[in-house]
């Protein structure tokens, strides 16, 4: 495993926004790290592979992943029900607390009154760290978005937030919104933001300094330039070590290795994409074939009615990283 050296990458001390040559003056609410998913595996009559799972988690905390989630848009948390959901934070909390790290479990519904009972769920099991997302039968008013805060963030004032700022969900929260929630709720800690739009991402260190914000990786090639952004790993997965790399480069200001590590990242999007073909998946397609390179024998499929990747995606796409992206490969592959 390569865990060892990425592990000390990731434990060393970072400035922190108010000492960060970035946008702002204070200093952000949550550490600034490396957040990654872990995908579910599921058995084909839909029920969860357990030891795949915890296979899976422990191999990310081994590597140097130490910040992970579950219950993201990879992590099919729109899809499960609350049995499938109760189980899957049973055994998520056991292996991060064998571990010694801190579980984030993400909540997506469209009924706020089943977010508020899953953060209770999972709160009484001692979870502190939610990601949440708006619902999205359709785009919230200004009124309804300030109403789903203060039903989140504001019924549990002991727990911490991050939002998931997704256009899926019908409104994508602006960085000027992201100030007057801060300022109401001291326990949004975070955010989390994936379509990697510049204008908007100069945004959020400029008006909501005192959130974290994550970003996938075109994102934090743009974000390192306005403020202390965190890295959220999807593609990176692969290697955590690598990954590991990529997030110190841009805290460093390292700007060689930032820029080397963001073409090969970028090339390998491209080819994801290509391989798996012209029809836009849902993201735990992609993640689950990032899934597979670590452990060959993990799953594909996703729960219905969503489209997984098939097995010939996944083969061209491993081509494609031993041909051209060979040091992105897991250790062993």
């Amino acid at each position: 495993m390569s865990g060892g050296d990425g592990e000390d990458l990731h434990r060393r001390p970072l400035p922190d926004q108010g000492d960060d040559t970035g946008v702002g003056s204070v200093g952000a609410r949550y550490p600034r790290t490396v957040l990654a998913t872990c995908c579910l595996p599921w058995h084909e009559d839909g029920t969860l592979d357990e030891p795949m799972f915890r296979r899976g988690i422990r191999w990310l905390l081994e590597a140097g992943l130490r910040d992970l989630y579950v219950f993201g848009t990879a992590g099919e948390g729109h899809a499960v029900g609350d049995a499938t959901y109760r189980s899957v934070v049973e055994v998520f909390c056991e292996e991060l607390a064998a571990a010694g790290a801190t579980p984030m479990i993400g909540v997506i519904s469209l009924s706020v009154q089943t977010i508020a009972e899953r953060i209770a769920y999972a709160a009484d099991r001692g979870v502190r760290v939610f990601q949440i997302s708006l619902p999205s039968w359709g785009p919230l008013t200004d009124r309804e978005l300030r109403s789903f805060f203060r039903a989140t963030c504001g019924a549990f004032p002991e727990l911490e937030f991050l939002h998931y700022n997704l256009a899926r969900s019908g409104r994508v929260v602006q960085p000027w919104e992201y100030a007057e929630l801060a300022a109401e709720h001291p326990n949004l800690v975070a955010t989390k933001y994936g379509a990697g739009d510049p204008e908007v991402i100069a945004g959020l260190h400029t008006h909501a300094p005192q959130l974290r914000h994550f970003l996938t990786e075109p994102g934090f090639f743009a974000g390192c330039s306005t403020g202390p952004c965190g890295l959220l790993a999807s593609i990176s997965s692969s290697n955590p070590a690598r990954a590991l790399a990529y997030f110190r480069a841009g805290a460093d200001s390292d700007q060689a290795t930032l820029v080397a590590l963001h073409r090969e990242l970028a090339g390998m999007m491209t080819a994801i994409r290509d391989v798996v073909g012209p029809a836009r998946l849902t993201d735990g397609a992609y993640d689950k074939v990032v899934a597979k390179l670590v452990h060959p024998d993990f799953p594909l499929t996703l729960l219905p009615p969503y489209q997984a990747a098939g097995d010939g995606a996944y083969r061209a796409y491993l081509g494609v990283l031993r041909a051209r992206f060979p040091a992105w490969l897991p250790p062993a592959v």
